[in-house]
Protein backbone atom coordinates (compact mmCIF):
# COMPACT_ATOMS: atom_id res chain seq x y z
CA UNK A 1 0.00 0.00 0.00
CA UNK A 2 1.67 3.51 -1.45
CA UNK A 3 0.53 6.52 0.61
CA UNK A 4 0.66 9.35 -1.33
CA UNK A 5 -0.57 11.50 0.45
CA UNK A 6 -0.35 12.05 4.12
CA UNK A 7 -4.83 12.73 4.85
CA UNK A 8 -5.12 9.27 2.96
CA UNK A 9 -5.13 8.00 6.74
CA UNK A 10 -8.03 9.62 7.76
CA UNK A 11 -8.78 10.40 11.23
CA UNK A 12 -5.20 8.97 12.20
CA UNK A 13 -3.19 11.39 9.82
CA UNK A 14 -2.44 13.82 12.41
CA UNK A 15 -1.11 11.56 14.88
CA UNK A 16 1.19 9.74 12.24
CA UNK A 17 2.50 13.31 11.62
CA UNK A 18 2.95 14.31 15.27
CA UNK A 19 5.15 10.45 15.86
CA UNK A 20 6.90 10.63 12.96
CA UNK A 21 7.52 14.89 13.44
CA UNK A 22 8.97 13.68 17.16
CA UNK A 23 10.87 10.71 15.77
CA UNK A 24 12.58 12.97 13.30
CA UNK A 25 13.68 15.12 16.47
CA UNK A 26 15.22 12.36 18.39
CA UNK A 27 17.40 10.91 15.72
CA UNK A 28 18.45 14.60 14.89
CA UNK A 29 19.25 15.00 18.78
CA UNK A 30 21.12 11.89 18.79
CA UNK A 31 22.78 12.65 15.44
CA UNK A 32 24.19 15.97 16.33
CA UNK A 33 25.33 14.15 19.64
CA UNK A 34 27.31 11.48 17.71
CA UNK A 35 28.37 14.06 15.52
CA UNK A 36 30.18 16.09 18.64
CA UNK A 37 31.32 13.21 20.15
CA UNK A 38 33.41 12.10 17.04
CA UNK A 39 34.42 15.84 16.66
CA UNK A 40 35.94 15.84 20.18
CA UNK A 41 37.94 12.70 20.07
CA UNK A 42 39.12 13.70 16.28
CA UNK A 43 39.71 17.54 16.92
CA UNK A 44 43.21 19.29 17.80
CA UNK A 45 45.38 19.05 21.15
CA UNK A 46 43.40 20.95 23.79
CA UNK A 47 43.67 24.77 24.18
CA UNK A 48 46.83 26.72 25.66
CA UNK A 49 43.95 27.30 28.93
CA UNK A 50 44.05 23.23 29.41
CA UNK A 51 48.02 23.14 29.10
CA UNK A 52 48.69 25.62 31.46
CA UNK A 53 50.35 27.96 29.28
CA UNK A 54 47.47 30.53 28.86
CA UNK A 55 47.66 33.98 30.54
CA UNK A 56 44.54 33.35 32.80
CA UNK A 57 44.63 33.16 36.65
CA UNK A 58 43.14 29.72 36.52
CA UNK A 59 45.60 27.25 35.27
CA UNK A 60 42.93 25.05 34.28
CA UNK A 61 39.72 25.01 32.61
CA UNK A 62 36.77 23.27 34.30
CA UNK A 63 35.86 20.20 32.28
CA UNK A 64 32.91 20.08 29.49
CA UNK A 65 29.06 18.24 29.81
CA UNK A 66 30.61 15.65 27.88
CA UNK A 67 33.51 15.26 29.49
Amino acid sequence: MLIQNLAQFGVLADTVEVIIAVAFMLLGIWLTYRIQKWADRSGDAPAAANQALGGSADRYEAKGMRE
